[in-house]
């Protein structure tokens, strides 16, 4: 068993834990730039380390790193009530998160699914079929429904403690103006049920006045990664809409700035070593509609009834705030503006520090059997990572100007630009809801990619969706395939690399990628687009439209090129050799031009010049046996039958990183007759 295998195993086991603790039934979001998980109530568990949360940019299959939700949480405060144990509140509030991760006070037997408009496609890399760990290919409650308004939907019912049923709503689509949001749907109903039967009624029929529906976000630009040893916590909050001048209904943003405890200016995380800002997201939660009353559906622009953020070392919950006190922070009808407006000098500040944003809507009379509904958005903005990293080179260097700035300013003003780029993002959302969910044109489906290794060239394979008739017209709009491919590592920038309608042959369903190279290993997606005749309620009428560029990319398994198997031991050896940890970084690329940070994934060398069989046996410079590799390895997907070469991933036997140190192979060999060729011998350098 190597590292594939291990990776795969602990990815499983955690989903299956995950499934059996009670956090379970977790669906997430991973077709668009914007990838997100919903649980079975609004609050986060504790502890799930398997989970997207506000991940962006997307691509990352594995760690899911660049997380930018802590948590989030829903109020709900009533006046007026009769809990089911005939006890008289004249305020209560039903507090589902921030701080009661698992909000042990409703049901665990909650609906929480899944649903899709078209085949999520496999991939296969060598014949393995790669594993999505929060986005499986099949499984229980994920249902396909050719009916929806987007590409994907997840639908969550869960009870409140205060007769309310919660149905949320999640939009995601594929649409390359409209996948960088995820559009919230809430319907609240006063249906006397509190626990996982919605058609009994625990509670007496009430009606219910001076209800408040508060919604809670807890935000962190890429996780705070430029301070996780000491979790600084310096981002910044800012509300922006429903003010003279704003055009947005409604949107708070949270963003990185300067913890004033180095030396340098760290506003976006500058990286140590190489300068990459790390924490350029502009992280929005915005609203776009909230009802005037159960009895008028019309949008209420005078909600949010109160816009206020708290430090999270402030926020309330049960057990140590009165009701009246909880009721009041969503009632208080306080219109901030966020922690950036000149009142604080400093993100740091323990009177704003870790800012929890919140929008609360109210007051709503809702008599029973009536309902509420409020929509929210999630959304993103950001420099792109290349950006990130050439920009942070050339800061780091003094090299750095934008727009007449220089040094520290510059950076700053760069990385604000992200600002611009969520607000773009934010008024897509804007339009999408006012024109209809229904009405944003949608892409061909993704196809099925088969990657396969080969002598000197990479072969793709995929299946044919040129038939796909466009799911809101009917009609065929299908134009042609392109072929994307990152080097070293799927965290990498991605470039197209072809296309078939320029090529003559739209609906061809093969490429064989001939520029490769020996030892490298590459990673692809491929899309499907449409002409655009279709797209005529678009926010571009006439753009051509794509399909997701995350559906069908390889990520466990990446595809190598090789030379035939040898027919003798002549020409064994190693590369690279030495191999310098210091020297390359992140997928053998240079370190002023690495793409990735996710390096010991790549941490491998190659055995080369093997026969068709061979036994690869590793030691120590004392004798001690460090590894046995088998060539072909039926374990390893990307181990090729009669190929030259045979990857190791510097792991041994009992699953230790090797140390740095020189270390002594030996190799038996046979060939495709089985006749056994003898051994040879050599050495390489580990320097780390």
């Amino acid at each position: 068993m190597r590292r594939w295998h291990l990776t795969i195993f602990l990815a499983g086991l955690m989903v299956a834990l995950l499934w059996q603790t009670g956090h379970g039934q977790i669906r997430s979001h991973e077709i668009g730039r914007l990838w997100d998980s919903f649980f079975p109530t609004e609050a986060l568990p504790e502890y799930a380390p398997v989970q997207n949360q506000m991940t962006y940019p997307a691509g990352d299959f594995s760690s899911q790193r660049n997380k930018n939700l802590e948590g989030r949480g829903l109020w709900i405060g009533v006046q007026n009530f009769t809990d089911k144990n005939g006890r008289f509140w004249g305020k209560y509030v039903s507090e589902n998160g921030i701080l009661n991760f698992d909000s042990p006070i409703y049901t665990t037997k909650i609906r929480n699914r899944k649903f899709f408009r078209n085949r999520r496609p496999r991939v296969l890399v060598n014949g393995a079929s790669e594993f999505r760990v929060l986005d499986p290919r099949s499984g229980s409650g994920i249902l396909r429904r050719r009916s929806l308004i987007s590409d994907e939907q997840i639908e969550t019912i869960w009870a409140m403690d205060v007769g309310i049923q919660v149905t949320r709503r999640t939009y995601a689509f594929a649409n390359q103006n409209h996948n960088s949001y995820i559009i919230m749907e809430y319907t609240f109903k006063n249906n006397g049920s509190i626990d996982e039967n919605p058609s009994t009624a625990e509670l007496t029929r009430q009606d219910l006045t001076g209800v408040f529906f508060g919604f809670f976000y807890s935000l962190i630009p890429s996780g705070d990664r430029g301070h996780l040893q000491v979790g600084q916590r310096d981002e910044w909050c800012h509300y922006y809409g429903n003010q003279p001048g704003d055009t947005l209904r409604g949107l708070w943003y949270v963003y990185d700035g300067d913890a004033q405890t180095k030396i340098i200016d760290d506003t976006g995380d500058p990286d140590e070593k190489t300068g990459e800002f790390l924490a350029t997201q502009y992280i929005g939660i915005g609203v776009l509609h909230a009802d005037r009353a159960y009895n008028d559906p019309e949008d209420d622009r005078s909600q949010p009834y109160t816009v206020n953020f708290f430090p999270m070392s402030n926020l309330k919950t049960h057990g140590s705030y009165s009701e009246e006190d909880m009721y009041q922070d969503l009632a208080s009808g306080v219109q901030s503006q966020g922690s950036d407006t000149g009142e604080y000098v400093r993100p740091t500040n323990p009177e704003i520090q870790a800012p929890v944003v919140m929008f609360a809507f109210g007051p709503y009379d809702l008599p029973f059997g009536e309902e509420i509904r409020i929509v929210l958005y999630e959304a993103v903005g950001s420099i792109s990572r290349p950006l990130a990293i050439e920009a942070g080179q050339a800061w780091k260097d003094g090299s750095l100007t934008f727009n007449g700035l220089t040094g520290d300013a510059a950076k700053n003003a760069l990385i604000a630009t992200g600002r611009d780029s969520l607000l773009q993002i934010a008024s897509h959302a804007e339009w999408a809801w006012r024109n209809g969910l229904e009405n944003i044109p949608d892409p061909p489906p993704s196809p099925e990619l088969r990657i396969d290794s080969g002598p000197g060239k990479i072969v793709l394979t995929w299946d044919d969706v040129s038939d796909a008739k466009d799911p809101d017209t009917g009609a065929l709009d299908f134009a042609g395939y392109r072929v994307y491919r990152a080097e070293g590592s799927f965290l990498n920038e991605y470039k197209l690399i072809w296309d078939s309608a320029e090529s003559g042959k739209p609906d061809t369903t093969m490429y064989v990628d001939r520029d490769v190279e020996r030892g490298k290993s590459y990673f692809y997606y491929v899309t499907a687009y449409d002409d655009g005749s279709q797209n005529t309620t678009g926010l571009f009428p006439g753009q051509k439209l794509e399909s997701s560029p995350f559906y069908n990319r390889n990520y466990q398994f990446g595809a190598s090129p090789f030379l035939g198997a040898r027919k003798d031991l002549d020409s064994v050896y190693v590369v690279p050799n030495p191999y310098h940890v210091a020297g390359f970084a992140f997928g053998g690329r240079p370190r002023d031009q690495y793409y990735i940070e996710d390096r010991e994934v790549r941490d491998q060398i190659a055995f080369v010049g093997l026969p068709t069989k061979a036994i690869i046996r590793i030691f120590t410079v004392h004798g001690d046996l460090v590894a046995t590799i088998h060539h072909p390895d039926p374990t390893n997907p990307q181990s090729i039958p009669d190929s030259a070469d045979e990857a190791w991933f510097q792991i041994t036997d009992s699953y230790q990183i090797i140390k740095s140190g020189v270390y002594f192979y030996v190799v038996e060999g046979w060939d495709l007759e089985g006749n056994y060729l003898g051994t040879t011998s050599g050495k390489f350098v580990i320097i780390r």
